[in-house]
């Protein structure tokens, strides 16, 4: 049986529905990393410093059953994820508040730089040891 998400049984509100899709800790920075190219959870998982295996595992899953992210088994131990037809769209919606936030960081007086996909080096993924 496929996972499916569980919804509030409220009202639906359009705004709340896209909401709901990125709100959580790691979504956003998912979604950023997977709009520069495909990647595998290991590579994602070294990406984002300080998130659990267990909880991008979850956030992962919500993706896939959101329609914004698709996921690949490669093999055994390597899977693949890149983003949907849903997701390149909703990370142009995230563009413009992704834009607003620099400007509020430079009104602090803060920088910000995007985080760059932490790629393992061909060589060991050849299986050759370094």
């Amino acid at each position: 049986m496929p996972y499916r998400r569980k919804r509030p049984a409220l009202d639906p509100c359009p705004v709340e529905t896209v909401l709901a899709i990125v709100a959580g800790k790691w979504k956003v920075r998912v979604l950023y990393l997977l709009s520069l190219d495909e990647l595998s959870f290991g590579e994602l998982r070294n990406s984002i410093g300080g998130v659990r295996q267990q909880v991008l595992s979850s956030l992962l899953r919500d993706l896939i059953a959101d329609g914004a992210i698709w996921h690949r088994k490669e093999s055994p131990e390597r899977s693949t994820y890149g983003l949907t037809a849903k997701g390149r769209e909703l990370v142009a919606l995230l563009t413009p508040i992704a834009a607003w936030g620099i400007h509020l960081l430079a009104e602090q007086g803060a920088t910000w730089q995007p985080p760059a996909p932490q790629r393992r080096s061909p060589v060991r993924e050849a299986g050759v040891r370094q």
